[in-house]
């Protein structure tokens, strides 16, 4: 039941901050994100949704994604909360208000709720044992998106379709240790995402 109330929330957040208007049209608080997210997988949930920033210069964005695998998924209902920072150092303007990113590179970190995952592994495992804990994931991507400036509420605004293939820290180690017999695909996820700009 917590689960699906926080999947509600997040959606509501989502799209409360996609579509809600400024009292001020113009003066945009400091605190109030840039663009909000929408991502299909990428070992951050079933589907992830939240706001971000993107830096003065457009290259980097940072965003704080909330994530949901319904347990038809996962064998779990797991509820995920991601901090991504995406760097994009190039942007290829087209014709049509069309604009292509044709490399990014990230970093993540999340945390996935629940009794099941530790921060910090039980006392009856000798020190040292584990050295990862089961509920933070650290994990990279590499991609790339595409988009196009859009009329809104009389506003031209930015909406963009990206890509990513990313892996974390487990999967990378495994197959560090053992490159004979776990191919690199094996340890590689494919993310898709619409990003919509404030």
């Amino acid at each position: 039941m917590m689960k699906k109330n926080l999947l509600t929330a997040t959606l509501l957040l989502f799209f409360t901050t996609a579509f809600a208007q400024d009292d001020q049209p113009g003066l945009k608080k400091w605190y109030a994100p840039d663009h909000v997210k929408l991502q299909f997988a990428g070992n951050i949930g079933f589907l992830s949704a939240g706001p971000g920033y993107i830096s003065r210069n457009k290259t980097l964005e940072t965003d704080l994604l909330f994530g949901f695998l319904p347990q038809k998924y996962g064998g779990d209902a797991l509820v995920t909360i991601t901090a991504k920072t995406t760097y994009s150092p190039w942007r290829i303007p087209l014709q049509n208000t069309l604009n292509i990113v044709p490399f990014s590179i990230g970093f993540y970190l999340s945390y996935t709720f629940g009794p099941q995952f530790d921060t910090k592994w039980p006392s009856y495992y000798p020190k040292g044992y584990y050295w990862w804990a089961t509920s933070f994931r650290p994990g990279a991507y590499i991609g790339g998106k595409a988009g196009r400036d859009i009329q809104f509420n009389h506003k031209k605004r930015k909406a963009e379709l990206y890509y990513e293939l990313g892996t974390y820290d487990l999967l990378l180690i495994s197959y560090v240790q053992n490159p004979k017999y776990l191919k690199p695909w094996k340890i590689v996820n494919l993310a898709f995402g619409l990003k919509f700009e404030l």
